[in-house]
């Protein structure tokens, strides 16, 4: 038994491919449009519908970063590097330079070290900070240098 004949065959004409529908003898007409595809929606030629007004959120009780109480920058310290924290900490705009050239330094002077010395520093740096009398140390300078820092206190 032989299948019967296909209803669809599919020729070139002028370089392209046509679709011949062999019970009208004549290319197929497509009707239906294409699937949409994500990221091609058309956009009407209208304006967008005007936007919900965003609701006002709650005020905070206490502001936090650049502005912090109409100046300078505030932020709060952590017990691991504070002796005194945590703590809410406002910084002057001197303290904010003080902090600029104190990051700049240590970010030259880290940058230095990983590339002359490189990752053997990370060793040493591991050993010196799990050594609790070192870290009391270090901690001591840094609540002593964020007290001088902190605008509040001056």
């Amino acid at each position: 038994m032989d299948m019967p004949p296909t209803r669809y065959r599919v020729v070139e004409q002028g370089r392209r491919l046509v679709v011949i529908d062999n019970w009208t003898g004549g290319p197929v007409q497509n009707t239906a449009r294409p699937p949409e595809m994500p990221g091609e929606r058309r956009r009407a030629l209208q304006a967008p519908p005007p936007a919900p007004a965003p609701a006002r959120p709650a005020p905070r009780s206490e502001l936090r970063g650049r502005y912090a109480g109409g100046e300078g920058l505030s932020f709060t310290t952590a017990r691991w590097f504070d002796n005194e924290g945590p703590r809410t900490i406002r910084v002057s705009q001197d303290g904010q330079t003080q902090l600029g050239i104190v990051l700049i330094v240590m970010l030259v002077v880290g940058g230095f070290f990983i590339a002359i010395i490189g990752w053997p520093i990370a060793l040493v740096l591991a050993f010196l900070v799990l050594n609790p009398k070192v870290r009391g140390g270090l901690r001591t300078a840094a609540t002593t240098w964020l007290t001088a820092l902190d605008a509040n206190e001056g």
